[in-house]
């Protein structure tokens, strides 16, 4: 019992450290911080710490045949770096708690998928879960006065997100199955730099990120990605997948408190209960039997 006290702790405090580092991430944007250059920061100093530490923890963990970077070349990109960018990218457009919300969306999309192109039978929970979120989703687009509260821009970056998430943890299911996570994290967070810096290679312009920016950065990569990552893989070490995924759902919960609290975000009553019906729609699908959770692949992989 002891031990899966301590796995809800740390998959606890994970939610809440990606909770607050959207606040962080709309400060930088409140600065002018484009979300191109905070992805592009965020993605490098997060591989050269996982690089880091890696080497000197076990550094075997690195070693991949090279037929495999190919694979997680397109893992990187077309999942970790897309996820990153339409995120931080809904965040500079919409509010934290939104963002947030709409990337949730995910493990439906993953439902979806399984039984369209996986041919999985829907069901009745499946089919709640999906009802649920499409209301929820809906909802979210809304104020409490009924006018749309959010540009077209804006809930398209946020469902791609969804989708890159989806598409991260759908690809990664061979990744995480045949090597350790933190070697499938380190190598998507590498190629997904890579690809970052290859779109828009110029860093930027002299004077326009101050110290304040770069603790920021720091923080971001440091207390938003690397440390809950880690404290993520391992609370499922102790923890079912269902008890994992219905636990990380404080994330959004946390995310909103945050914005309310230091950046004055407010969303409509409309909005937050169409969050809820959103997180609802997780909870449903991840206390499903185990098989249903595996072959929906709806665990919990945001990086954010």
């Amino acid at each position: 019992m002891r031990k899966e006290v301590y796995g809800y702790l740390a998959v606890i405090a994970a939610a809440c450290m990606w909770g607050i580092g959207g606040s962080a991430a709309k400060a930088l944007f409140n600065q002018n911080i484009t979300p191109f250059l905070l992805v592009k920061i965020r993605l490098t100093l997060s591989f050269l710490l996982m690089l880091i530490g890696l080497f000197i923890y076990n550094r075997r963990l690195l070693v991949i045949p090279r037929r495999e970077i190919a694979y997680f070349a397109l893992l990187g990109t077309g999942g970790m770096a897309l996820l990153q960018f339409f995120y931080f990218y809904t965040i500079s457009l919409t509010n934290v708690a939104t963002a947030v919300f709409l990337q949730y969306l995910a493990p439906v999309f993953m439902a979806v998928y399984a039984v369209v192109f996986e041919k999985e039978r829907l069901g009745a929970r499946r089919g709640v879960a999906i009802i649920l979120a499409t209301l929820g989703g809906l909802l979210i687009m809304l104020n409490a006065g009924g006018g749309a509260s959010i540009s077209t821009l804006g809930l398209t970056s946020g469902l791609l997100a969804a989708a890159s998430m989806a598409f991260s943890t759908v690809y990664g299911r061979r990744a995480v199955r045949s090597y350790h996570p933190l070697t499938a994290a380190t190598y998507s967070f590498g190629f997904a730099g890579l690809f970052w810096w290859l779109v828009s290679p110029e860093a930027w312009v002299q004077g326009t990120i101050n110290t304040e920016n770069w603790w920021l950065f720091a923080y971001i990569a440091v207390f938003s990605t690397v440390i809950p990552f880690l404290l993520y893989f391992f609370g499922i070490r102790f923890l079912s997948p269902t008890n994992v995924g219905v636990t990380a759902c404080l994330e959004p919960v946390i995310a909103a408190a945050t914005a309310y609290f230091f950046l004055d975000e407010v969303m409509g009553l409309l909005q937050m209960l169409g969050g809820l019906l959103v997180v609802l729609a997780v909870i449903v699908l991840q206390t499903g039997n185990e098989q249903e959770v595996l072959n929906a692949a709806v665990k919990e992989t945001d990086i954010v």
